[in-house]
C-alpha cells in the first residue's frame, strides 16, 4: 500500500509540477509560445516529423555517447585524481562516471526546451478554444486548465502512454523547436535591416 501511495503522489506531483512549468512559460515567454501554437495550429504534420527527427537524432548521440563512455570515463578519473592531488579537494564515489554523464545532458537540452514550448503551445491553444465555452472570459484559469489537461492526459494508461504521449510529445517538440529557431531567424533579419539602414545614408552620400 505505501509503494501504491508513493507512486500516487509522484505522478501527482509530476503533473503539477508540469502544468506551472507550461503556465510560467506561456507567461513568461508570450511570443516564442504564440509562434509555436500557430504552428501546432497550422502545421501539426511537418511539427510531428521534426520532432521525431529530433527525438532520434538525440537518442542517436545519446547512443553514440553510451559506446565510447567507457573509453572517456578512465580519462576523466585521471583528471580528477590529478587535479584533487594538485587542488587538494576530496572525491567522492564514482565521481568520474557522475562527471562523464553530467556533459552529455545538454545534448537534450532543444529537445526538452522544445517540449516544454510546443507544450505551453497546446496549453494556450486550448485556452483559446475553451474560453468560447466560459461564461466568463477567464484567459489565466483557461490557460490552467489547457496545461493541468495536457499534463495530465500524458499518464492515462495504454491510450495515453502509446498514443498521445507519442503523437502530442512529437509535436510539441517539433513545434517548439521551430519557433526557437524561428526566433533566432527573426532577430538576424531584423539586425541585417538595421545594418542596412545605418549604412544606406554612408552609401547615398556623393
Amino acid at each position: 500500500m505505501a509503494n501504491v501511495y508513493s507512486i500516487a503522489f509522484t505522478v501527482l506531483g509530476v503533473v503539477f509540477a508540469h502544468c506551472c512549468l507550461l503556465v510560467w512559460t506561456a507567461i513568461v515567454l508570450p511570443s516564442t509560445v504564440e509562434r509555436a501554437r500557430r504552428r501546432i495550429e497550422t502545421r501539426p504534420v511537418s511539427s510531428f516529423l521534426v520532432g521525431l527527427v529530433c527525438c532520434l537524432l538525440t537518442i542517436g548521440l545519446f547512443a553514440g555517447f553510451s559506446a565510447i563512455r567507457a573509453r572517456i570515463v578512465p580519462r576523466v578519473d585521471e583528471l580528477l585524481q590529478y587535479l584533487s592531488v594538485h587542488l587538494q579537494f576530496t572525491r567522492t564515489y564514482n565521481d568520474a562516471w557522475i562527471l562523464t554523464n553530467w556533459f552529455v545532458w545538454p545534448l537534450a537540452a532543444p529537445v526538452f526546451a522544445g517540449w516544454i514550448f510546443g507544450g505551453a503551445g497546446f496549453s494556450q491553444l486550448f485556452a483559446i478554444r475553451a474560453r468560447a465555452l466560459m461564461r466568463d472570459d477567464r484567459p489565466l484559469l483557461g490557460l490552467t486548465y489547457g496545461a493541468l489537461c495536457t499534463s495530465a492526459s500524458y499518464f492515462l494508461p495504454f491510450v495515453g502512454w502509446f498514443v498521445f504521449a507519442p503523437i502530442v510529445g512529437m509535436i510539441s517538440v517539433g513545434a517548439g523547436i521551430c519557433a526557437l529557431l524561428s526566433r533566432s531567424a527573426a532577430h538576424g533579419a531584423e539586425h541585417r535591416s538595421a545594418t542596412v539602414r545605418r549604412q544606406e545614408p554612408i552609401l547615398s552620400t556623393p
